[in-house]
């Protein structure tokens, strides 16, 4: 029986003191291990596509759709203020800074986490000076209302909420405070109809006093057994 290496290092980092998490996810990047012979490592990369998919060479712990979905709102809207609640590997943070860097017009990227991605320095590197990764909690109203005044302050805001589980609370909390028009996307909505899953939140947990769904984002953004919730707020 051949034991399964390792791919990538346990990151050095501590959660800060006093600070709690339930968060156990290795901040590392993680890449295929190349051995000696690259078309072993490139059959298990194929095998595993289900479950493990890749940018840039590395780890993304997004669906296929929900990347395709992103790009597409990427392409249409041109955000020009992008806030992530929920940095995990750092690399959908490295795509938003990608999309910045060939910006015709400047495009302030910060994502929010209690564990900083062990790529941080890189990520930062990218955009010009206009990315940020804090290490930080969503929930403490300091953050909140920096956030908030980001969004709210730029012409054209999207803020993707991928952080603390139920994702709904996040999205009910950030978009009490935030002016119509920002387009906000948030992970794991279970669909209707479907058996609850111990990560995921019921639509009907969302305030929909406070947003409106976003189509066609909405309709395209399924992954599997959940959605990527499109939603824009409203007065």
């Amino acid at each position: 029986m051949t034991r399964r290496r390792k791919v990538a290092d346990k990151p050095d980092v501590k959660v800060p003191k006093g600070v709690k998490t339930t968060d156990d996810l290795d901040r590392s990047p993680y890449r295929i291990k190349i051995g000696k012979k690259h078309d072993k490592a490139l059959f298990r990369s194929m095998k595993g596509q289900g479950k493990r998919r890749y940018l840039f060479g590395y780890r993304v712990q997004q669906t296929a759709t929900s990347m395709w979905v992103i790009e597409r709102m990427l392409a249409s809207y041109r955000p020009d203020v992008i806030i992530e609640l929920g940095t995990g590997f750092g690399v959908l943070t490295a795509h938003f800074s990608v999309y910045g860097m060939f910006s015709d017009f400047d495009v302030e990227v910060i994502s929010i986490d209690l564990t900083p991605s062990k790529m941080k320095d890189n990520i930062e590197a990218i955009n010009g000076g206009q990315t940020q990764l804090l290490q930080r909690d969503i929930y403490d109203p300091e953050t909140v209302k920096m956030l908030q005044d980001k969004l709210n302050k730029a012409k054209r805001p999207f803020i993707l909420v991928d952080g603390k589980d139920p994702k709904s609370t996040e999205v009910n909390l950030y978009a009490k405070g935030l002016k119509e028009g920002v387009v906000m996307f948030a992970h794991d909505a279970c669909l209707d109809g479907n058996k609850s899953i111990p990560w995921g939140f019921k639509e009907s947990k969302i305030d929909w006093t406070l947003v409106n769904r976003l189509e066609p984002f909405y309709t395209w953004a399924v992954e599997g057994d959940t959605r990527l919730l499109c939603m824009v707020t409203k007065k």
